[in-house]
């Protein structure tokens, strides 16, 4: 059974008369308060001290733990040191460096850390209540878990930058990849790659001067399409190239390979005519001095043709003059002295720049293999295939007629329109356009250029139609 308050109240009168004390309110209350702890009752006093107690912020809380307040007085007194001790030379100089800091941050390049150095600064006063140090804390707390990107570390791992190292050292080495990078850069890299490998072409080379000089036009949306065409005419100005040196050297070894047959056959003579000769009977060769120097002359005559012909191959000068043109202008000749007809027919893929772009160049080369393929399997031994530009081929035929040339164009078109080239699921068709004509329907003409004159309208005409 609990004691009631006057039992507690004469027991408190006889501690401090026990402990000499005098009864003062201070004195008195102490003891009272002592006396009705052990007795389990909680007196007012102690419940407002407690509950002023719970309202501090918790390290005061822990703080006031190893402290014995017994009276509101005590308490009031904790905390008036408490506000001394904040309003001290110590706490002013805590506010000055914290407000230096928010000030600093707020010139960060980090946007977040910026606008939440902004917002702190504002609330920042040394005033604070601890709610608002709290909620304050609690948004650098967010940021700092927010930093937490490894997305970010592997992707600045792969050119080369440690998550540990500082923000000026990063922005340092991701500004030189970026100029590594650069449009100078990449423009200066295709420009060494677009010029051919054999011979120079004024319209490359046009186009990679002008990259060089103005980088800024790879960002235009039709870059893709002209680099595209460039890259497949620096193809085919070396792949025609090299079929001029081809067509040089294969002429001139048919020539060198007739002047050996001619060798040997006159050899083969000479030494039949030696067998042929009967000794008399003094077993000696009577051999006429004419017929011996004459079958000589025709060997030394034959080598010589043939030590031309060897030299001539070897020739820079007759090799570089060689070209498309100049079998023409042979042909020209042939048909004004002597009425011999030839014919050209021109194939060309019209659709070849949508090809690239779409499919890329990999297939379009691969339609050419077989484009020329087709073209060189129809011709004679006598006529001739050449590259005229990057999509088309030209047929010399010498000997045809208008008819001949036009079986010879139904025959390729037909073969090459049954052709399918099959891209992943798609069916690619090459459109296929021919223009041709024989020397004898127009002989005051030149008509290579009337072709090339068609075919240049007919480019235009389609390039308009895909703009």
């Amino acid at each position: 059974m609990l004691p009631n308050i006057n039992d507690i109240a004469k027991q408190t009168l006889k501690i401090l008369n026990e402990r000499k004390l005098k009864p003062t309110p201070e004195n008195y209350n102490e003891i009272f308060e002592e006396i009705s702890k052990k007795s389990g009752i909680i007196s007012q006093n102690q419940l407002k001290i407690e509950k002023y107690k719970s309202l501090l912020v918790q390290n005061y809380q822990q703080e006031l733990k190893s402290k014995h307040i017994r009276t509101i007085e005590e308490l009031i007194s904790f905390l008036i040191a408490i506000l001394n001790r904040q309003s001290g030379k110590q706490f002013s100089e805590f506010y000055e460096l914290m407000s230096l800091i928010m000030n600093v941050l707020q010139k960060s390049k980090d946007k977040k850390a910026r606008d939440l150095a902004k917002v702190s600064l504002g609330r920042l006063s040394k005033t604070m209540d601890s709610e608002s140090i709290f909620l304050l804390s609690k948004k650098w707390k967010e940021l700092e878990s927010s930093y937490a990107d490894n997305d970010l570390e592997i992707e600045l791992s792969k050119i080369g930058i440690n998550k540990y190292e500082d923000y000026e050292s990063i922005i340092k080495k991701l500004l030189a990849r970026l100029q590594e990078r650069s449009l100078e850069y990449f423009a200066t890299l295709l420009s060494s790659s677009l010029m051919p490998s054999l011979v120079e072409d004024l319209k490359i080379l046009g186009f990679s001067q002008n990259l060089a000089q103005k980088p800024f036009v790879m960002m235009d949306t039709n870059f893709k399409k002209e680099l595209l065409a460039n890259v497949n005419r620096r193809i085919a100005v070396d792949n025609m190239y090299v079929q001029k040196n081809l067509n040089f050297f294969n002429e001139n070894l048919q020539k060198t390979q007739e002047l050996l047959s001619l060798l040997e056959h006159s050899n083969k003579e000479n030494i039949d005519f030696m067998n042929n000769l009967t000794p008399d009977e003094k077993g000696e060769v009577r051999l006429s001095f004419d017929d011996l120097k004459e079958k000589l002359t025709q060997l030394s005559q034959r080598i010589d043709s043939l030590n031309i012909q060897i030299k001539l191959t070897q020739s820079n000068e007759a090799r570089e003059d060689w070209s498309m043109d100049k079998e023409l202008d042979k042909l020209d000749d042939n048909f004004e002295k002597y009425k011999v007809n030839y014919s050209l027919a021109v194939f060309s893929i019209v659709n070849y720049r949508f090809i690239m772009e779409k499919y890329g160049l990999e297939s379009l080369n691969e339609i050419f293999v077989r484009f020329k393929k087709t073209l060189k399997e129809s011709c004679e031994d006598v006529d001739e295939l050449w590259m005229v530009d990057e999509k088309s081929y030209l047929i010399i035929t010498p000997g045809k007629n208008k008819e001949e040339i036009e079986n010879l164009v139904n025959i390729n078109v037909q073969n090459l329109e049954n052709f399918r080239f099959i891209y992943k699921q798609d069916v690619i068709m090459p459109k296929i356009k021919v223009f041709y004509l024989d020397k004898q329907s127009k002989p005051d003409s030149n008509i290579i250029e009337e072709i090339l004159a068609q075919i240049a309208i007919q480019d235009r005409e389609y390039e308009a139609q895909y703009e």
